[in-house]
Order: structure tokens, then sequence, then C-alpha cells
């Protein structure tokens, strides 16, 4: 009987059963049993007043809006270009009322638990870290949904006029609850780490303004102008292009790799990962808070390096440099995730181990555990995977494409996946050296920025000395083959006549090489440290356990008998033997 509803809900599928059956039982229960988080917060949301009348303000104020513009811009020109100018307005407008409003609103909710004391209460209840930050995300996203939708009316006033079709509006409308979601998911994350309601959601705005923004300008109106050479029927310089795009762009591969897997990675993939950062930061100390981050590892380290190395056979020419902007992105995470996985422990606590041996987990979810060593390792086995499958896709497309210069492209493309595998595994074994010999996890963090700056910008300190020594010839440039930088400059001479050509590239061949090499040094360094540490932290709670169990045993056998004898009472003399 479902304690929120007052209905039967059904028992969990045994593990033996179909997927689809337990996808259906689960179902059933969603339907049944709601997450009460989610309908406790809808109850406190509906009892307030102020809720209708901001929605109607916001609606009224945007209707007055659309309606001046649209007044101003029908004196002069034609219908349809008044219809397009609204439909770019309002959809601007909309945008930056979802990615403003939905953070803020997230951002109250987890800190709101913290300032008002009832975070404790809501702990005891036993729901779980995952089954709050559900209620929490669905919560939030239900009441920004209420915007979207209560902006519905004034959105198809662009349609009247026209210019634009119906699918561009709904079009438009479905990229908004996209973008919902992301923004709820952002304010969680940040929610998650408050403990005060106000501090969390100036955070959010002073992060989420500027990065919306950002956004709009990049990914709106400068993108634009490339997706109008690609497919000319887009407007140049419009800034909500991807619905108008979804109608107007000719099918084929460019339509699959920029239109649909692109923007599934690009929402998909970060609202995924902020959502397992709420849950981990929810979680207590002594809890599993890896296997989330992990699973999402697993399965968005693939996606994306498929989603950024697709637009290789998209383009025309050039796909050597379409592969190297696909290996720089995946460096990019892949330092993105050290940092990330910096933060682990050096191994699961005596909570999450008796946990496993309850449930009898096998080897693969144990892999998935905290443990900064199976952290590190993960992150070295399939970020190397990973380029190294970009790499084989960009030497693939030149050579099938042909050209004079196709040998010479593809060995461009295998010097930069090539340094870029090498200085990965570096910063991956350095992040676990360091979490390795600190107590914080601030530390490692720390180190790792200053080992960035000092290896990306000290060697070319050091050529810049050198090039005043040797007057500026290219053999300067080696001086600089430590930095991950330096992979331009072996790019720019494969296939050059210099006279320091080999010289350039044997130094930068074997600066990949020594960054590899160093980073699996350190993970073996760190790897051994962390099993020394566990051992001994291992030993001394089991000596604990055993002078515990000595007390409750000598507590059980009571007090010793005590004997009269005329210096005082003495403790009865014990008989050994039979």
């Amino acid at each position: 009987m479902s304690a929120q509803t007052g209905r039967p809900t059904l028992a969990d599928a045994p593990p033996s059963s179909r997927r689809i059956d337990r996808a259906r039982i689960r179902v059933e229960n969603l339907k049944n049993d709601p997450n009460p988080i989610w309908m406790r917060e809808m109850r406190q949301a509906a009892r307030l007043g102020r809720t209708p009348i901001i929605l109607a303000v916001i609606t009224g104020l945007m209707a007055l809006l659309i309606c001046a513009v649209g007044g101003v811009a029908s004196v002069k020109a034609e219908p349809a270009k008044v219809g397009v100018a609204l439909f770019h307005t309002f959809f601007s407008l909309a945008f930056a009322v979802v990615t403003w409003i939905g953070p803020a609103v997230a951002a109250s909710t987890i800190a709101s638990e913290r300032s008002g004391r009832t975070w404790e209460a809501l702990s005891l209840t036993g729901l779980g870290p995952t089954t709050i930050a559900q209620g929490k995300f669905l919560a939030s996203l239900t009441y920004i949904s209420l915007y979207i939708v209560m902006l519905v009316p004034v959105g198809a006033l662009p349609f009247l006029f026209g210019g634009v079709s119906a699918t561009e509006v709904l079009a438009a409308f479905a990229l908004l609850f996209c973008f919902g979601v992301l923004s709820v998911a952002f304010g969680l994350s940040i929610s998650s780490q408050f403990s005060s309601s106000a501090v969390a959601i100036v955070v959010t705005l002073l992060v989420a303004i500027p990065l919306s923004l950002m956004v709009y300008l990049l990914g709106g109106v400068a993108l634009s102008v490339a997706v109008h050479e690609l497919w000319p029927a887009i407007p140049k310089g419009a800034p909500v292009w991807l619905p108008t795009a979804y109608v107007r762009a000719e099918l084929g591969l460019e339509y699959l790799a920029f239109l649909v897997l692109a923007p599934l990675v690009v929402i998909g993939v970060p609202a995924w990962f902020l959502y397992e950062v709420t849950v981990a930061n929810m979680g207590g100390v002594s809890d599993d808070r890896s296997s989330g981050l992990r699973r999402w590892f697993l399965a968005s380290a693939p996606a994306f390096c498929v989603a950024t190395v697709v637009p290789t056979f998209a383009v025309r020419s050039d796909r050597w440099a379409a592969t190297a902007i696909a290996l720089g992105a995946m460096a990019v995470f892949l330092t993105t995730l050290a940092f990330v996985f910096a933060g682990e422990p050096l191994g699961p606590s005596r909570r999450v181990l008796i946990h496993w041996d309850r449930r009898k987990v096998g080897k693969l979810r144990r892999y998935l555990g905290p443990g900064i060593t199976r952290a590190v390792s993960l992150l070295m086995v399939v970020g190397t995977l990973c380029l190294g499958l970009q790499m084989a896709v960009g030497v693939a497309a030149e050579l099938t494409a042909g050209g004079p210069k196709a040998e010479e492209n593809a060995m461009r493309v295998v010097a930069f996946g090539g340094y870029l595998v090498g200085y990965c595994l570096f910063l991956a074994g350095f992040a676990a050296w360091t979490r390795a010999r600190s107590a914080t996890t601030s530390v490692p963090r720390a180190l790792l920025v200053a080992a960035l700056f000092l290896t990306t910008a000290g060697p070319w300190l050091a050529m810049a000395v050198a090039g005043v020594l040797t007057e500026g010839s290219d053999g300067a440039f080696v001086f600089a083959s430590p930095s991950p930088t330096y992979v331009f400059v072996m790019m720019k001479h494969l296939g050059s006549a210099s006279a320091d050509s080999e010289l350039i590239l044997a130094a930068g061949g074997a600066s990949a090489f020594g960054w590899g090499l160093l980073g699996l040094g350190l993970f073996g360094a760190a790897a051994t440290r962390a099993r020394k540490v566990v051992r001994a932290h291992q030993k001394a709670q089991h000596e604990l356990d055993a002078l515990l169990a000595a007390e409750d045993e000598a507590a059980a056998r009571g007090p010793e008998p005590v004997v009269e004898t005329e210096q005082g009472p003495e403790p009865a003399p014990t008989v050994e033997g039979p």
C-alpha cells in the first residue's frame, strides 16, 4: 500500500525477470506511488498565492513586449519578416527566462532544507540521496515548465504573421524544455554545495547569467554563420537557428551529426553529470558517492568521442583539422574528469564494503566503486581508447578523401593525437599521485592546476630564453617540446623542408613518450601508496574491533569474585586445570 496515495503498489521485480518486465513494474510503481519529495514540493507550491501571480505577470509582460515589437516592425516591414523577427525575439527572451529563473528556482531547493533545519528530518525518512535528488529535480523542472506552458500562446504569435512554420515553433518549444532540464540540473548541483539558499541563488546567478550569454552569442549568433555555409537556407546571424535547421536543412550525414547527435550529447551529457554530482554531494562521507559518476563516465566518454569525431566525415575539406578539433575536445573532457576524480577517496569505506558483501556485488560494480586507483585506471584506459579511436577515424577519413597531402595530413592527426595521449596519461597519473599523498581533496586539484600551468607555459619561457641565445632559429623550439601546445609546432613542420624539422619532430615524440611514461610511473606509486594506507587503516580497524569484542566479552562475564582477607578484599585466586 502506498503511503502517499493509499493505493496498492507492485513489488519490485526479481533480478531473474526480463528487462521489459522490470521496466513495466517500475512504470506501474511510478504511476501508483510517485516520488514523495516531488509531491511535497508540488503541494507547497500550490499553496503559495504568489505562484499564479508571478506566472501571469511574466506572461503579460512578454505579450506586451512582443506586441510592441510587432506593431513597430509591421509599419515598414512585410508580415513574413515581422514573423521572423518576432520568432527570434520571443525565443531569445524565453531562453533568458529559462536559463536564469530555472537555476535560481533549483538552487533554493536543497539549500533551503539545510538553512531551514529540515535536512536532518528529511534524511531520517530513509529515502536516500537518489530519491531526494530525483524529487527535487522533478519539482524544479515542473515549476519551470509552468513558465514555458504559460508562454505558449505568446509564442504562437510569430506563426500568425508568417515567415516561420508551425514545426519550427514546436521545435523551439521542445528545445526550451531541453534547456530547462539542463538549467535545473545546474541549479541543483550548486544548491547541493551550500547550506544557505541566499548564497546558493547568488552564486548560481553569477555563473548562470554569463554562461547563458556566452552560449547565446557563440552557439547562436556566431555558430549560425558556419551553419549558413553548410545549409544556405539557414539565415546568417540568426540567434535561434536550430529549430529552423530541423525544418529546412537537407537530410544526410551532416543532418544526423550536427542536428541530432551533437544536441543530444551537448544537453544530455552535462545534465546527467550535474545530476550525479548532486547525488554525490548529498551523500555522506562513508556512502558510495563514486559509482554514479563512474557509470556516467563509462556511458558519456564513448558518446562524446563519437559525437565529436562524426563531423569529420561531414566536412568536405580539411578533415584533419576537424579531427584535431575532436581530439582537443576529448582532451579537455579527460582533463576535466581528472579534476573530478582527484576528489576520490583512497578506497571504499567499511560501510560500503559491508553493503557490497550483503548484496553480493560483483567485481565490475566493485571496480566502479570508490577508490582513486580504480577511478584513474578507468580514466586512463577509456581515455586512451577514445583518443585512439578518434585518431584512427581521422587517418581513415584523410586517406579515403585522397589528395596530394593525404599522407601528410594523416601524420598530422597521428602527431596531434599521440602527444595528447601521453599528456593525458601524465595528468591522470599526477592526479592519482597527489591524491594518494594528501589528506584532503582540495590539495590535489590545486596542484593539478599548477601542473597544467607550469607544463604549458614553463617550456615556452625556456624557449624564449633559448631563442635569444640562438638568434631565433627554429632549433630553439626544441626547448618548448615538453609543453602540450608544442604539438602545433610539430604539425607545422610535418612535410617542411626546414633543416630542423626532424629534430623538432623527434623532440616532440620523445616528450610525448616521456609524459606517458611519467604518468604511468606516478600511477604505480599512487597505487602502492593507496594500498599501503588502506591496509594500515584496515589493520587498525581490526585491532579496534578485537579490543571492543574483548571488552564486550569481559562485560558479559561480570565482575571477578572478591574474598575478604586481613589486609582487605582481594580477588579470588584462579585455579588452572581440571
